[in-house]
């Protein structure tokens, strides 16, 4: 991770010139409380046969987060853990006494939050990390079931299979769980409602088989739709799968994995998903795109496509900072960059394509990074954005049409004006209403949730330039600019 010099400089967090516990030793014994105040006690593990993985790392360690980062600890436990197989025990010890939970959390001395996307249980404990004489951060050991220690180093998923199982190992036997998986559903972007779509669906693999094929259910709210894709994702692996149906912004959706490779997942394996279906929104020609960036605004892009994957639009990379090598911060940091697009006379739907040369997305952000279209004022696609690696495509974010429907909504009868406002502004609507106000760097500046039908707010005392208004009638939602002069 580029942010995080350390990782590159130095392989571990060097504290004491003492002498750690000898391998070979009998592993002390401890029974603590983690996090979210489960008890563990290492001897009772071991009478139950199992091995067990102390990693123990300090909150501002570099070395330590990038190991985190890696996830072969989570596999491990994903796979052999309580909730695979039930053979192994992976405790995450935080070594450092100066340090808690606003650290554990991402705040303070600490170079991440390590609560977030860690499976196994956190003990906030620097007794145990003294009892085992600890010289460095990270010290990963493992813990036979005869009970005694060995340093294991930073090892790959693969290398702890090996050495626990191995005779100059741990000599135990694992068995692991056939069919586990962990699943994230995109939202699906149509260009017209109630027709046929693919639902992308990232798949990761926590069973010791490969998954050749994935039966999947989608349900929308009143039947459940059954459909089989093969899929080839090794163990440990991820795959992007793509599940076609037919789909309406009518219906609330849900989808789960039920078979893996012709064999029904255990329920408790089971993990429902929902997922928003949304249609193209609809603009004459004239478009805005709306780029949210991050603090690295010189690694964004952009490209808007037509239906036949041709370029027709592109922005960025934005002008780089001083803040770091990197080129973070300047003026493009942090901010909104608006760019007018002509969309060609065609009617048809275009896609949105994010970049980061990088590779790390845009998640380095002190608000929402991402992206918006509007037409005439008014916003008709949104996105925000995180770690997304190099490229993030969205389907159907605008439409081209040559007319707008007349179908009555909920904001026929609604008003803002005066619009550019020297700081009052008024409303008017046929029904109460709830209203937020951003700046264009994502910032909440005002919130009422009670806005009556005729309102006026006083926004004298923010600075002059343009913001955002999102107004919200009995569950629609429409964003339109207000300007302060």
């Amino acid at each position: 991770m580029k942010h995080y010099l350390l990782i590159t400089l130095f392989a571990f967090s060097v504290f004491s010139a003492s002498a750690q516990i000898a391998d070979g030793s009998v592993a002390p014994d401890f029974t603590a409380t983690d996090i979210d105040g489960n008890t563990h006690s290492l001897s009772d593990y071991l009478a139950e046969g199992k091995t067990v993985i102390l990693n123990v790392s300090a909150t501002w360690c570099g070395p330590c987060w990038n190991y985190k980062s890696q996830g072969h600890l989570t596999n491990i436990y994903e796979t052999y853990g309580p909730n695979g197989s039930d053979e192994v025990v992976v405790l995450y010890i935080e070594g450092d006494p100066s340090t808690g939970m606003n650290e554990l959390n991402g705040i303070g001395n600490t170079v991440g939050n390590w609560v977030e996307n860690t499976p196994f249980p956190i003990i906030d404990n620097a007794a145990i990390a003294n009892s085992y004489q600890i010289s460095y951060y990270p010290t990963v050991f493992r813990v036979c079931p005869d009970g005694l220690v060995y340093e294991a180093g930073q090892l790959t998923g693969p290398q702890f299979e090996n050495v626990i199982q191995s005779s100059s190992g741990c000599n135990t036997s694992l068995t692991g769980i056939s069919e586990k998986y962990e699943m994230l559903a995109d939202n699906v972007h149509i260009c017209d409602d109630n027709v046929s779509a693919d639902l992308n669906v990232k798949v990761k693999n926590y069973g010791v088989d490969a998954i050749s094929s994935l039966t999947f259910e989608v349900n929308d709210g009143s039947q459940t739709t059954q459909i089989t894709q093969n899929a080839s994702i090794p163990k440990w692996n991820e795959g992007m799968v793509s599940v076609n149906s037919s789909f309406s912004t009518a219906n609330d959706y849900s989808v789960s994995i039920v078979e893996i490779n012709g064999n029904t997942v255990d329920a408790n394996q089971v993990s429902l998903q929902d997922f928003d279906v949304n249609v193209a929104g609809r603009a004459l020609e004239d478009i805005e795109i709306h780029i949210h960036t991050d603090n690295y605004p010189s690694e964004a892009s952009w490209k808007l496509y037509d239906s036949n994957d041709v370029e027709i639009a592109t922005g960025g990379p934005y002008q780089p900072g001083t803040a770091d090598q990197y080129g973070g911060g300047g003026p493009d940091a942090n901010t909104t960059i608006v760019h007018n697009v002509q969309l060609p006379s065609i009617d048809e739907c275009y896609r949105l394509e994010l970049l980061d040369s990088f590779g790390d997305g845009w998640k380095y952000a002190t608000g929402d990074a991402g992206a918006s279209v509007f037409y005439d004022g008014t916003e008709i696609f949104n996105i925000v954005v995180d770690e997304f690696g190099s490229s993030l495509s969205v389907d159907n974010v605008v439409k081209r049409v040559q007319s707008l429907g007349t179908e009555k909504t909920a904001f026929d009868q609604f008003e803002m004006y005066p619009n550019p406002s020297e700081g009052l502004v008024n409303f008017k609507s046929d029904e109460g209403f709830s209203l937020k106000i951003y700046s264009l760097s994502g910032q909440l500046v005002y919130e009422s949730s009670e806005m009556q039908t005729q309102s006026q707010i006083d926004l004298s005392q923010l600075a002059t330039g343009v913001y955002l208004t999102k107004i919200t009638i009995d569950n629609n939602t429409k964003t339109e600019k207000l300007i302060l002069k």
